[in-house]
């Protein structure tokens, strides 16, 4: 009985907290039972709602390098044509932000022992890879020359990636980010392999976000492997039907977990938005042409549509 008074008392505290600090015109007494606690909770909830809004930067543009080793080329043409953008919580959104924050420590770091690191170009702006008409392309990380003493002439291709605890980063540390990490090794040849660049080596750092250990290696990059990954970019940015999947079995392993998932298996509708129509197409200049208008897309229209929008075919 005891308990169950105990219960309620606690219910009707939090309750008159959460209504006391409803009124934002009033002054709050955080001595009052629960107040603080609810303050808390309030907060926290805001910072969330900051990092959701503040680095979500919805739909890509382009067709980033950082993605182009991926295995599926279906899930490929899915994020081009803005068929879904996923929603992550303030939680999710701060630990993707966390490798963007780390590259200042990488830099800081290789500066103190005494390497030239550039990121940005005399304009401000990062060094960047644009291929196909400008829908595919990234930004490298840095450029560095290292000191005389490591006997490495000219400069070599810098790379800044933040890792999980575990065995995942156990497995990099024993194998090598060629053999361990796909996607980075595509990423990373394709900015070499570019003729404004034609790095031969890659100096690749990726941290244990859990303990701060750094893997440190350098990679010879496979200039082959570069251009491969933009003929593939290529062959996804013109498709006008979705590519094969990899796997018409939704329990697949590659396919079970996939964000896609809903919509390649299950026929969820697309988003509705221009790059999603079947009467649009990638043209070059980054622009994207409209059948139906027989006109190149404004910009700011893109995300929108329009009543006459058609959905590609998911079911291909």
């Amino acid at each position: 009985m005891q308990n169950k008074q105990n219960s309620l008392s606690d219910a009707a505290n939090e309750s008159q907290a959460t209504q006391a600090i409803s009124e934002s015109a009033r002054v709050i007494d955080l001595n009052a039972p629960g107040i603080a606690s609810q303050v808390s909770k309030r907060i926290l909830a805001d910072i969330d709602a900051y990092c959701v809004k503040t680095y979500d930067d919805g739909h890509r543009k382009h067709l980033g390098a950082s993605l182009i080793g991926h295995e599926c080329k279906r899930y490929l043409w899915y994020v081009f044509r803005w068929c879904m953008h996923k929603k992550f919580d303030g939680r999710m959104q701060r630990l993707f932000n966390r490798g963007h924050r780390e590259e200042a420590r990488f830099i800081e770091w290789l500066e103190g022992i005494g390497c030239e690191v550039y990121s940005h170009d005399a304009d401000g702006n990062q060094f960047r890879v644009n291929a196909c008409g400008g829908h595919f392309g990234g930004s490298l990380d840095a450029i560095i020359k290292l000191p005389a003493h490591y006997g490495i002439p000219g400069y070599v291709l810098g790379e800044f990636k933040t890792n999980g605890t575990g065995a995942a980063f156990t497995e990099l540390t024993k194998s090598g980010m060629a053999k361990n990490k796909a996607m980075h090794y595509a990423q990373t040849s394709t900015y070499g392999s570019r003729k404004e660049y034609g790095f031969q080596w890659c100096l690749y750092l990726n941290i244990n976000k859990n303990d701060d250990s750094i893997h440190c290696e350098i990679v010879k990059l496979d200039w082959n492997l570069g251009e491969q990954m933009v003929m593939k970019a290529e062959q996804i940015i013109i498709a006008q039907e979705p590519p094969p999947r990899l796997s018409n079995n939704a329990t697949f392993k590659s396919c079970a977990y996939c964000d896609f998932k809903p919509i390649c298996h299950e026929g969820k509708p697309v988003e509705r938005n221009c790059r999603s129509c079947k009467s649009a197409s990638a043209r070059d200049l980054k622009q994207w042409f409209c059948e139906v208008h027989n006109a190149i897309i404004p910009d700011e229209v893109i995300s929108q549509g329009c009543p006459q929008h058609q959905s590609i075919n998911i079911n291909a």
